[in-house]
């Protein structure tokens, strides 16, 4: 009888406990950037032996694509 009584004690501090951890809403993290803003510049080796920056391609729409192959 005195676990039937602990447990029926314990079911109001659960219920309120689920009640006020679902009404709390978080808010979704951004990651990366926005259309329109300015990536840092960087620089990738090219097929001939060249150098490419990022800076040279200013005014110009660029699409960047980053990949893991791990």
């Amino acid at each position: 009888m005195k676990n039937l009584i602990r447990s029926s004690r314990a079911i109001p501090a659960i219920a309120l406990f689920m009640a006020a951890a679902m009404s709390v809403r978080a808010e979704p993290t951004r990651i990366g950037y926005e259309p329109g803003q300015t990536y840092p510049d960087f620089e990738l080796p090219l097929l001939d032996g060249g150098r490419a920056r990022l800076s040279h391609f200013r005014g110009k729409k660029v699409l960047l694509f980053h990949f893991a192959s791990w």
